[in-house]
C-alpha cells in the first residue's frame, strides 16, 4: 500500500528529476546528433550510458561515500576533462561535415565506432554540474527514500527517476531522426553544424567555469 509519505516522495522525485533530465545540456545536444541518423535506438543507448554512471553515483550518495566530491580539485578536473571531450566531439563532427559528399554519407558520424553508449558515459562522468546536481538536489529525495523505505528502497526510487531520462532521450532522438528525413541535405548539415558549435561552447564554458569561475552560459 502506498502511504502518504511515499506518495509525496514519488511526486517529489518526478518534479526534481524533470529539472535535470529535461534541461538542455551537452548530453542532450549529442543525443540529437546521434539520434538524427540512428533514431530512438541511439537515444536509448545514450540514456543507458548515462545510467551506468548515474546509478553508482546515486548509491554512493545514499551510502555516504561521496564526500570526496566536495573537494574543489575534483570539480576542476571533471570540468576540464568534460570540456575537452565536448570540444573534441564538436570539432570532429563539424569537420566531418565538410568531408561528406552526399546525404547518405551523413551516417558516418564522428565517434561512430564507440557510439552513443560511450558518449553517454563520458558526458555524465565528466560533467561536474551533473554530479553537483545529485549532491545538492538529488540527495534530497535520496535521504527521503532512506527515511521512509530504508536502504532497500534506493533501487526502487531510482527507477522512478531514471525512466524520465530514457523516455526523454529516446523521444528526442527519434524526433531528430524524423527531422533529418524532412530536411534537405544543406539544411540538415546546417542543423548538425549548429549543434556541433553549441557543443564547443559548452566545452569552453565547462573549462572556464572550472578554472576561473567564469560562466558564459546560464549553468
Amino acid at each position: 500500500m502506498i502511504t502518504e509519505e511515499l506518495l509525496h516522495l514519488l511526486i517529489t522525485v518526478q518534479l526534481l528529476s524533470a529539472t535535470g533530465a529535461l534541461a538542455p545540456g551537452p548530453l542532450f545536444i549529442i543525443n540529437l546528433i546521434y539520434g538524427s541518423y540512428g533514431g530512438w535506438k541511439n537515444g536509448f543507448k545514450m540514456a543507458l550510458g548515462h545510467m551506468l554512471v548515474e546509478f553508482p553515483l546515486y548509491l554512493a550518495i545514499g551510502l555516504g561515500l561521496i564526500s570526496l566530491m566536495y573537494m574543489a580539485d575534483v570539480k576542476i578536473y571533471l570540468g576540464i576533462t568534460g570540456g575537452i571531450v565536448m570540444i573534441a566531439f564538436g570539432i570532429l563532427q563539424f569537420t566531418s561535415l565538410r568531408k561528406r559528399k552526399n546525404y547518405v554519407s551523413n551516417t558516418n558520424i564522428a565517434f561512430k565506432k564507440h557510439g552513443p553508449l560511450l558518449m553517454g558515459v563520458l558526458l555524465s562522468a565528466f560533467n561536474p554540474f551533473f554530479i553537483l546536481w545529485w549532491i545538492f538536489i538529488g540527495s534530497t529525495f535520496i535521504y527521503g527514500t532512506i527515511n521512509i523505505l530504508s536502504y532497500y528502497g534506493l533501487p526502487l526510487i531510482y527507477m522512478s527517476h531514471v525512466w524520465m531520462d530514457f523516455v526523454w532521450l529516446t523521444f528526442t532522438a527519434h524526433m531528430a531522426f524524423l527531422g533529418r528525413n524532412l530536411l534537405k541535405e544543406k539544411f540538415y548539415n546546417f542543423f548538425v553544424a549548429a549543434l556541433s558549435l553549441l557543443l564547443v561552447v559548452f566545452g569552453i564554458h565547462f573549462i572556464s567555469k572550472s578554472l576561473w569561475g567564469i560562466s558564459i552560459l546560464p549553468l
